[in-house]
């Protein structure tokens, strides 16, 4: 069974005839929307007299447009993910980057036009095809609020390509290249920052805290590198944003992520409630690993002695995973089976690939590409789990239009934990009696990571952004900053001057230009799988078709509208107490049987 992917019904390579054309084609659409958006600004009385037209035939335009480029360009980042060192693949991105630039202000310039249709209610009542997009017409009417004019616009997006896009393609190129060498098992290796991350979880306390000391000091050789990055990425994003009106990066954040600020409110408030509960796991911990104090911070992610050499097969994940899905719903099982059978999955480890799971959905194929590396245990299997519930959530929207396909951020985890969630009562199931600890502790320490580390991270991020306009920031002061945040998020369960400082250069996200605060979604989306898979548990029946129908409903409603569809109230703080009560239990449950 093969553990790489199929790329070449995408694109069989960048030289390829349909690469190619397909890239003549997004060029051609860039310019015909920004000659559309022209032609319509210059002249908005005509056009006023029949606008439903107008904005059928820029809708259908940036709908096409939107198709080949989603294609091309996953094409592009699904190769940089196999291997961080092509160069190719990194440059066709940034071209890419700049095509989407070039859309992107004739995006703006049709969402100003927009905003001045003072019977848009009436215009879309007009058209079949415009009441199919009825929420992002109305969506973006109340974003225009927050864009500036034309030229402005046009500005900003062509110098981020050489601003903060650039820091970006910078730090990720910094990070690629960084080799340490460590001592395992008596051989000297050369291992890159993702493989020392991995080591997080070996059995072997030695090699957990030798790859700790070798990515501090990695990290640390590219300090001032990586703080420029990080300094210029955060102070374009305040600079833009307050210009664009609003009141910080969160605040566009929630926006972008149809995410009010009292569920993010009430969420957070429940979690800072809930954190002694995690102290109490760590503790434990620390005292099952055999430490006399607080848990060093090497060891958060450590697997228990208990957990021994056992190992899976890709196959037989690959039967666990079909097996735990199809018990929840047959249709969720058959798309499992199309996942493997189709090899749209790269899960074969390699030095160059990134430390992370990523699912890639190409809608206009209809399919998906999950990259993850498989080394036959059973958090693999998980991780695969979470991966393919992406995809599935993705296929729940198939038929949709493009712009009908963005669902916000924080849901984008739903699907993925549940499913989880679905495949840790598969493992616990088939295990034997002696591993079913280490496979409930190592959901606790999933759990953690999502709550804990999250809640630490944003933290951080909140930090950067409040201390960010006083001027850049030293490396010295972000670990500053890094190292509180993480001592207020896991207290006194773990040892303080094992704190990693340096988490600020290797988590990715704070780097990620236009994409802030990557960090309460995972909390968000934990907790609200959490929510669903207990209303599975109690009901059953119907749940699996209810559910398939929210997740449908993601591209086109709020949050807290997708939530009352499954009767969830993500304003009320009990949800999100509840949600949190079944990992207490979980806790409780670990810290007395052991």
């Amino acid at each position: 069974m093969e553990l790489t992917w199929e790329l070449d019904s995408l694109y069989p390579s960048f030289q390829s005839e349909k690469y190619r054309q397909d890239r003549k084609l997004l060029a051609e659409y860039a310019e015909h929307l920004n000659q559309w958006v022209a032609g319509h600004l210059q002249n908005r009385t005509q056009n006023g007299k029949n606008p439903a037209q107008a904005i059928e035939q820029f809708l259908k335009q940036y709908n096409a447009y939107k198709s080949v480029y989603l294609c091309l360009f996953s094409y592009a980042e699904l190769r940089f993910s196999m291997d961080r060192s092509d160069a190719e693949a990194m440059n066709r991105m940034d071209e890419l980057e700049d095509a989407a630039a070039v859309a992107g202000e004739a995006h703006a310039g049709f969402s100003k036009w927009l905003a001045g249709i003072t019977d848009l209610k009436a215009v879309i009542a007009s058209s079949a095809y415009l009441a199919g997009h009825e929420f992002y017409l109305y969506g973006l009417q109340r974003q225009s609020e927050h864009l500036l004019g034309e030229e402005a616009e046009s500005v900003i997006a062509r110098m981020q390509s050489t601003g903060s896009k650039a820091w970006e393609r910078l730090y990720m190129r910094t990070l690629s290249m960084l080799r340490m060498d460590v001592q395992i098992g008596g051989q000297a290796r050369s291992l890159s920052l993702a493989e020392l991350r991995n080591l997080a979880y070996d059995g072997d306390a030695w090699v957990r805290k030798a790859a700790y000391e070798a990515e501090h000091e990695a990290c640390r050789s590219v300090e001032e590198q990586s703080a420029a990055c990080l300094n210029s990425v955060s102070g374009e994003a305040l600079a833009v944003y307050e210009l664009r009106g609003y009141a910080s990066p969160l605040h566009k954040v929630l926006k972008a992520s149809r995410m009010n600020e009292k569920t993010l409110e009430v969420m957070l408030e429940a979690i800072e409630e809930s954190l002694p509960f995690f102290h109490q796991y760590y503790m434990k911990k620390a005292a099952l690993l055999g430490h006399s104090g607080p848990l060093p911070f090497y060891d958060v992610f450590a697997p228990l002695a208990e957990e021994g050499p056992a190992k899976i097969t890709y196959p037989a994940a690959r039967d666990v995973i079909v097996s735990g899905f199809s018990a929840f719903s047959p249709e969720l099982g058959e798309f499992a089976r199309k996942v493997f059978r189709q090899r749209w999955i790269d899960a074969e480890p390699r030095a160059d690939k990134g430390n992370f799971g990523m699912c890639v959905d190409i809608f206009p194929m209809g399919e998906s590409r999950i990259i993850t590396s498989f080394n036959g245990n059973y958090i693999d299997v998980s991780v695969l789990a979470h991966e393919i519930g992406h995809a599935y959530h993705s296929s729940c929207l198939a038929g949709e239009t493009m712009v009908n396909t963005d669902y916000p951020i924080p849901v984008t985890e739903t699907a993925s934990i549940f499913c989880e969630n679905l495949i840790h009562e598969e493992l616990l199931n088939m295990a034997a009696e002696s591993e079913t600890l280490a496979i409930r502790e190592r959901s606790l320490s999933d759990a953690g990571y999502y709550i804990v580390d999250f809640y630490a991270r944003y933290l951080f991020e909140s930090r950067l952004y409040e201390r960010r306009p006083s001027g850049p920031l030293s490396a010295q002061e972000l670990n500053g900053m890094m190292h509180e945040s993480m001592a207020a998020a896991y207290g006194g369960s773990v040892a303080p001057a094992t704190i990693h400082p340096y988490q600020w250069i290797s988590k990715a996200g704070y780097y990620m230009a236009g994409n802030e605060f990557l960090n309460f979604p995972y909390s968000f989306g934990l907790l609200f799988s959490k929510g669903l898979y207990a209303q599975y548990k109690k009901r059953g029946g119907d749940f699996a078709e209810r559910y398939r129908s929210f997740l449908a409903a993601t591209g086109k409603n709020t949050i807290a509208d997708a939530a009352r569809l499954m009767d969830i109230d993500v304003n009320s703080p009990q949800f999100w107490r509840e949600a949190l009560a079944l990992i207490a239990e979980d806790i409780q449950e670990f810290v007395e049987s052991v």
